[in-house]
């Protein structure tokens, strides 16, 4: 059993969702690795103190330096704003702590790649929550892909929409500042299905993309007769070339009337075609061009034993997992990694690349010509 002592920064919904990981990962995979919940800083002293007190970290504080600097903590979590996310990220490197980051990595390519360059020359293992590839059924359409049954990839098409900001009267979020978030849809929503199609797929070359804001101004939190701007988009879409000769287009809106947790994509191959979505998280479409014609037409294929981490949770088929199952198996990995000493497979340069790719498709959509990922 090896125990690795965790600070977290940030003790807001994100932060609440980490712990709550950090907590179920031993009942679900057994002592291979303990998470010790040792610190945690928000710049709210009372977030801080409450998370510690739930959860119970042995202590809390409003100074994210202390946590880098402790000599004690191997694990630096971060889940703050994402203004903050490389600075953090990159002094706990240099003070030879482990990262664990929640997406995007960066508000710029350039800054994930400097992050990236950091961890890497420290030599820690570094992690990014793209959370939904952690769910069982994408390793096994990784699986699949990669088999070569439904032969080569052709077209990715996925979506993220949600409904979170429909309501014109809702108020401004810290979110809709390019300050504190480069980019609205493309980077808090549409970046989760660009982790998927990268890690389902590969890695994208070109893009042509557009943007639009469609609320220009929301309510003020602390006095709704003031309004302020929406920086960033509302509605973002654009087309893509993969690096392997497949070719893309991503969209993603939040204020899509009626979408919850639309997340999906269809990938269509030369021999057959994967659909899924995140609103039935537990299944997948699967449809195989050479199946007998009498019989041809997509069969769904329930989450079972077999795919992924499944087992770990249950033995039969069908039993549903949920978003948290997910953050705990990121987690696991995450700590797996560290004790084993190599490399997450969603790791700084994996989020590096993802930067890279939002970067290229804001300059396309300001430009209105295709951008290579550099």
């Amino acid at each position: 059993m090896k125990k690795i002592k965790v600070g977290l920064i940030g003790a807001g919904f994100m932060g609440r969702t980490h712990s709550n990981a950090y907590k179920s990962v031993n009942n679900i995979f057994g002592d291979e690795v303990v998470p010790e919940l040792t610190a945690v800083a928000d710049i709210n002293a009372d977030n801080a103190k409450a998370l510690a007190e739930r959860y119970g970290f042995q202590r809390w504080t409003t100074e994210w330096k202390e946590i880098v600097a402790d000599p004690e903590i191997e694990l630096v979590d971060i889940t703050t704003p994402n203004a903050s996310h490389c600075p953090i990220a990159m002094e706990a490197a240099r003070h030879g702590k482990h990262v664990y980051c929640e997406k995007p990595l960066a508000m710029t390519a350039a800054e994930a790649v400097e992050a990236n360059r950091v961890v890497e020359e420290a030599g820690v293992v570094s992690s990014v929550g793209f959370n939904y590839v952690r769910n069982p059924i994408q390793q096994y359409v990784r699986e699949l892909i990669a088999s070569g049954e439904l032969g080569e990839a052709v077209n990715f098409r996925g979506m993220y929409d949600q409904d979170y900001y429909n309501d014109p009267e809702q108020k401004h979020e810290w979110r809709m500042f390019k300050s504190a978030s480069a980019s609205g849809a493309l980077g808090d929503l549409a970046s989760h299905t660009l982790s998927l199609s990268q890690y389902l797929v590969g890695d994208i070359a070109e893009v042509c993309g557009m943007t639009k804001i469609v609320v220009p101004e929301r309510p003020d939190p602390k006095d709704p007769s003031k309004l302020l701007p929406v920086e960033n988009d509302d509605v973002v879409q654009f087309l893509f070339n993969f690096r392997n000769g497949a070719c893309g287009a991503i969209f993603s809106n939040r204020l899509a009337a009626g979408r919850k947790m639309s997340l999906g994509y269809e990938i269509q191959m030369t021999n057959g075609c994967i659909v899924y979505n995140q609103e039935n998280q537990n299944q997948v479409q699967i449809y195989r061009h050479d199946d007998d014609k009498r019989e041809r037409g997509f069969k769904t294929v329930l989450i079972a034993p077999g795919h992924g981490e499944y087992e770990r949770f249950f033995g039969g088929a069908g039993i549903c997992l949920g978003y948290a199952d997910q953050k705990t198996i990121e987690v696991y990995h995450t700590l797996k990694c560290i004790v084993e000493n190599r490399p997450c497979e969603i790791d700084f340069r994996f989020g590096m690349k993802v930067m890279q790719v939002i970067d290229a498709v804001l300059e396309s959509a300001e430009t209105r010509q295709w951008v290579a990922i550099r």
